[in-house]
């Protein structure tokens, strides 16, 4: 499986934003990758490895989907992975591939044991979420607002900080695991094993509101950042206000698990009829418990004027 060590973890909350992408330059990346993954059959576990964590880290998320192990493609689908990883797209993946020109793998070890490969690596990254870089990123999300000439300007200012010397690089050791397959060497993420997360909805009965989680459950590795979608209609003929409660079950499991963006936060207001879609972002502890197997991750959404604060978790 992959190692999710404390060089990941780091990688995880450093290039949230950005991450680690092709060894390619400028537009038309995506296309020299899709052309790349059609060949890899014939590719060394060490490309294979190499591939996979750029993809990772560029959320290319449907490239990294191509490399998992049809063993572990037997617990999720294509549409749950999408789903639960959101990818980067249009001019800010092309501005991530233009990071990923600056990306060394050293040192790296392979070991070979029949159908199974071990790849150890040492990966020097830029840090994409640097303000300046998450500066560039966030403009390129107004692509449609912006002139030929503005998008090349935010190319032609990262590669100046580049050449300046102006982004950091960090650096740590990576281990993947492989495992060989008719089509090439892909990588084990050991879904498996995961923890299931759980989830569950329900309204109190004075909300006149229906609510359920688009997936009803979602496998999830330690130290994993993954987002699940909750739908809610208001189905009165007035505008109600409303708050969702969280409880983490069992209870001693809260600690292991990181909400890190949660409509529950703030208070939901809906027009009469409407339907919103709503995104929980959430990681399991990289020190979560070898025994914890199953957590549920529960709402109840109340009338703000009836929400349950005092006792609030």
């Amino acid at each position: 499986m992959v190692d999710h060590g404390d060089w990941k973890n780091a990688m995880k909350t450093i290039l949230f934003r950005v991450g680690l992408v092709l060894l390619v330059v400028g537009l038309g990346a995506v296309g020299v990758f899709a052309a790349r993954q059609r060949g890899m059959a014939d590719r060394s576990p060490e490309v294979i490895a190499q591939t996979y964590a750029r993809a990772v880290y560029a959320r290319d998320y449907a490239a990294v989907w191509d490399l998992i192990s049809a063993a572990d493609k037997q617990y999720k689908t294509r549409d749950q992975y999408l789903a639960e990883n959101e990818s980067f797209a249009g001019l800010e993946q092309e501005l991530a591939y233009t990071l990923a020109g600056w990306i060394h793998f050293t040192e790296t070890r392979v070991q070979i044991d029949g159908d199974r490969a071990t790849v150890t690596t040492r990966v020097k990254v830029p840090n994409g979420n640097l303000p300046e870089v998450y500066a560039i990123l966030q403009a390129a999300e107004r692509e449609s607002e912006l002139a030929p000439a503005e998008r090349q300007a935010l190319f032609d200012r990262m590669q100046a900080m580049h050449a300046a010397g102006q982004i950091e690089i960090l650096e740590g050791d990576q281990t993947f695991t492989l495992a060989r397959e008719p089509d090439g060497w892909r990588i084990v993420m050991d879904w498996a094993g995961a923890i299931v997360v759980r989830l569950t909805a329900e309204v109190s009965p004075d909300l006149p509101w229906e609510f359920y989680p688009l997936q009803t459950e979602v496998r999830a590795l330690s130290g994993e950042t993954l987002s699940a979608v909750y739908r809610v209609t208001n189905h009165s003929d007035r505008t109600i206000t409303g708050k969702a409660r969280h409880f983490i079950l069992p209870e001693d499991y809260e600690k292991y698990f990181v909400s890190i963006q949660c409509f529950c936060f703030i208070q939901q207001t809906l027009d009469p009829g409407e339907t919103q879609d709503m995104t929980l972002v959430f990681r399991i502890d990289d020190d979560v418990p070898a025994e914890v197997r199953e957590i549920e991750n529960r709402y109840v959404f109340y009338p703000i004027e009836s929400f349950p604060e005092d006792d609030a978790p």
